[in-house]
């Protein structure tokens, strides 16, 4: 895929060519739109100042596909490299103290403005490929440029994300967490022997023994958006969860086939719910754009609720385009002793259930404690 990111394209600045230097910085600029000169033919313009004296830069310029870059190093700046790339056309282009820079144009990295999101990781591990280095030195963003340049003048070492494998100083302990959730972590759960199919008219369950078919019930309120269900063998209730309007939580007894309404959600939109038989309570998470959102519901009618932002969880904005889309569900696995084992996951391969990116998680739903366990990148 990334076959063109690893031409790698050199522009030696004449003059100044100095001693080997320490390992080399590599500085990203995204600019998503230009400002326009008084002179209506020329391409927008995007001004750059590069200050770092004595060190050497390699520079990734990113834009839309339309753009002049005015590139200036400061007395003493050795800018070695220079990439322009986009996911538009190559219609831009590069001058460097004023000389036009051929051979820049390099297709396809994506355009991304901050250290966040599927994007972004795939520009840290096609960028940190070609460069043959572990971390970026910079990101900046600017979604329109001004006549004021964009500045790279320093190494930024506090954003985690720049470096490529970050999140493997990321994980957490797990020795002090309960033993049913370090089993589960272990083996990434086991095959159920159950299958439910939640819609609109009712729930299908399928086991060894057979498949029956539960309607919804007269005397309880229409099933609006089915959401997600679970089955406990123990007792042989089914539980289930709408989303939409105001929002049920339901069960089910298999052996007799009755519905009732566990209770409202009050337009709380829950994506995933999982029972806990020994503390007969039912555990969902959020949906949509608030996957931290937990609640907790007690059979005996109790509640609580935390509610932790995707930014909390490790890892966690990698597997989608965040701030454009909606990520994947936190799927609970395992409660116990008031933690929460939750994994998400970016695609599933019907073929590998275990395929594909993944995080998995540990939350205190008292204090809102977030542990990453164990991730995977495909």
């Amino acid at each position: 895929m990334f076959n063109l990111y690893r031409i790698l394209l050199v522009c030696l600045l004449p003059g100044l060519a100095g001693p080997v230097l320490a390992e080399r910085e590599v500085h990203v600029v995204s600019v998503g739109d230009g400002y326009q000169t008084e002179d209506h033919y020329a391409l927008p313009e995007a001004r750059l100042v590069v200050d770092r004296p004595s060190e050497e830069i390699g520079l990734v310029l990113l834009d839309d596909g339309e753009l002049h870059w005015k590139v200036e190093a400061t007395a003493g700046t050795i800018i070695s490299e220079i990439i322009r790339s986009g996911p538009g056309p190559r219609d831009s282009k590069v001058t460097l103290n004023g000389i036009p820079m051929a051979g820049v144009q390099v297709s396809g990295l994506p355009l991304v403005f901050r250290p966040l999101g599927s994007e972004f990781r795939t520009l840290v591990d096609a960028v940190t490929d070609i460069k043959k280095t572990e971390r970026l030195s910079s990101l900046q963003g600017v979604h329109k440029a001004t006549e004021v340049p964009v500045r790279v003048d320093h190494i930024d070492t506090r954003t985690e994300g720049l470096s490529r494998d970050y999140l493997s100083q990321r994980v957490g302990e797990s020795d002090d967490l309960p033993p049913k959730i370090r089993d589960w972590t272990r083996n990434r759960g086991d095959n159920t022997e159950f299958t439910l199919v939640f819609d609109e008219t009712g729930i299908t369950l399928s086991s060894p023994t057979g498949t029956r078919r539960f309607a919804v019930a007269p005397d309880v309120p229409d099933v609006f958006l089915p959401a997600a269900a679970v089955y406990d063998p123990g007792s042989q209730m089914i539980f289930c969860i709408t989303y939409g309007d105001e929002g049920y939580l339901y069960s089910i007894d298999v052996q007799t086939g009755a519905w009732a309404v566990v209770t409202s959600l009050d337009e709380y939109d829950a994506a995933e719910v999982l029972y806990d038989p020994e503390g007969r309570l039912l555990i969902a998470t959020g949906a949509f754009s608030r996957p931290g959102e937990i609640k907790i519901f007690g059979l005996d009618g109790s509640r609580s609720s935390i509610f932790i932002p995707t930014t909390a969880f490790p890892g966690l904005t990698d597997l989608f385009d965040y701030g454009n889309e909606h990520g994947p569900p936190l799927t609970p696995h395992v409660f116990s002793n008031g933690w929460l084992l939750l994994e998400a996951v970016a695609r599933r391969d019907r073929n590998d259930p275990l395929a594909g990116d993944y995080r998995i998680y540990a939350v205190q739903v008292d204090t809102g404690e977030v542990r990453l366990l164990h991730y995977g990148n495909d």
